[in-house]
């Protein structure tokens, strides 16, 4: 029989990571004073109400903010909204505070802040976009369906419009959820709205990637803007469509502080030790990621060929029947499974099931696979 390598998924960058990096352009920061003026006019009644001017506590709060993120200290800008509390600008104000809290690292305090202004009376879609975001980023893919389910697709189906960052990261969870369907379905209302993200097309462009349509994959990433562009897992799986490991740029100390991100690079490293035959290092590599919470199925496939390659069969397959449960959609999944069900377990039946699987998914190496299902039946026929 001749041999057939099985191939190590380069894992495209989750369109989570460009909704968290994307979002500092939108509604991750306060808006200046200039979009504040075209967003909230301030009235002009009569005869000013008795109190604090709240228009003029905002602007306040927003030049005191604006001058302490330059100077890297968003912490301490966060009392400076609490003045604004049950006034006409309380929803922006938690809002910001929540940003604020964000930007300083604490995401914990940024979603109790989030779930604070997008509940009732605050009702707060901006904050409901970025508490996505932050789920996104978690990668706790059961976590994730759950406020998906239950509090962004409800806040979807709202009359109106909504927010174009709210839009773009439910798109980029339902990618991340595997929920393809739904996914272009969204992507779809969005083009009909002319909605539009930096990180969109780069969203869609992995969307392509995954359903194992590499060339409109390429397409989609040609007209993403160089703000998107230039950001390391963008960078990395454009790097990782063309297959070569070995240009994945390096990471840098912020983005190596990012667990998913750190995964995603280990992930790459560790087809470049699978391509120099180095086995054992591509398993150390691939190991955290196959061991997190609900683990993508791309790092899956991987460990599993690994292990196949190593001669650890039993753990080779329940590690690649784990794949094609945890991503059904990802083509290379069911070609290492269905490979290894040929040559180790010498199950036709079950490889065969599996190639006709890669076939219908559109995988590259379609023409390939195709010879070899023929093969399979061609030897299972009665003489």
């Amino acid at each position: 029989m001749t041999t057939r390598p099985p191939i190590l998924c380069l894992l495209a960058a989750a369109s989570a990571l460009l909704a968290g990096c994307a979002a500092p352009r939108a509604t991750l920061l306060p808006a200046p004073p200039a979009e504040i003026a075209r967003e909230a006019p301030r009235p002009h009644p009569p005869s000013p109400p008795p109190g604090p001017d709240p228009w003029k506590a905002y602007g306040e709060a927003v030049a005191r903010t604006r001058e302490l993120l330059r100077k890297g200290e968003a912490g301490k800008a966060v009392p400076l909204w609490d003045a604004l509390a049950g006034t006409r600008y309380a929803a922006d104000a938690v809002f910001n505070q929540g940003v604020l809290l964000q930007l300083s690292g604490d995401m914990e305090g940024a979603s109790s802040l989030y779930r604070r202004a997008m509940a009732p009376p605050l009702l707060s879609e901006a904050a409901a976009a970025n508490l996505l975001g932050i789920e996104l980023l978690r990668g706790d893919r059961e976590a994730l369906r759950r406020f998906v389910d239950n509090e962004a697709l409800p806040i979807a189906a709202l009359p109106g419009n909504r927010l174009p960052e709210f839009s773009a990261n439910l798109f980029a969870a339902l990618i991340d959820l595997s929920r393809t369907e739904e996914a272009k379905a969204a992507y779809r209302s969005m083009v009909e709205r002319g909605v539009a993200t930096p990180a969109l097309l780069w969203n869609r462009a992995v969307l392509a990637y995954l359903e194992g349509s590499p060339a409109d994959a390429r397409r989609f990433a040609s007209a993403v803007p160089h703000s998107v562009t230039a950001l390391w897992p963008v960078a990395a799986s454009r790097v990782a469509w063309e297959r070569d490991g070995t240009k994945v740029p390096s990471l840098d100390a912020r983005s190596a502080a990012d667990p998913r991100l750190l995964l995603l690079s280990r992930n790459l490293s560790a087809d470049d030790a699978w391509k120099r035959g180095d086995a054992p290092s591509a398993r150390d590599l691939l190991l955290p990621a196959a061991s997190a919470n609900r683990p993508q199925g791309e790092y899956l496939a991987n460990l599993g060929a690994v292990f196949a390659e190593e001669g650890r069969w039993g753990e080779a397959r329940r590690t690649l029947e784990r794949a094609v449960a945890a991503a059904p959609r990802l083509p290379e999944g069911w070609l290492n499974l269905g490979m290894f069900r040929e040559m180790y377990l010498g199950d036709g039946p079950g490889a065969l099931e599996c190639y006709d699987r890669y076939l219908t998914l559109g995988g590259s190496r379609k023409d390939e696979v195709s010879r070899w299902a023929e093969g399979l039946i061609r030897s299972s026929s009665p003489r």
